[in-house]
């Protein structure tokens, strides 16, 4: 009786580890990709407005970027 208890402790306490590790990586992998997400939107952003001719802004933009560079470009 005592060995048929603690191979039913066993298992039970398997079945929850397992139950634990599914629900933990669930999370750290929902974690792991909102983080992969927002770090390329914040180097996509950061990279296309270096990246950006300074028409692509705007017109007002444009002009304000033109007046402090001494630059004239048709906005």
């Amino acid at each position: 009786m005592l060995i048929a208890e603690a191979i039913d402790t066993l298992l039970t306490l398997g079945w929850w580890a397992l139950g634990w590790i599914t629900v933990l990586g669930a999370a750290l992998t929902i974690f792991l990709l909102t983080g992969c997400a927002l770090g390329t939107w914040a180097v996509r952003g950061a990279w296309r407005s270096i990246v950006r001719p300074s028409w692509a802004h705007g017109r007002t933009t444009a002009r304000r970027l033109a007046r402090r560079t001494r630059y004239r470009k048709a906005a």
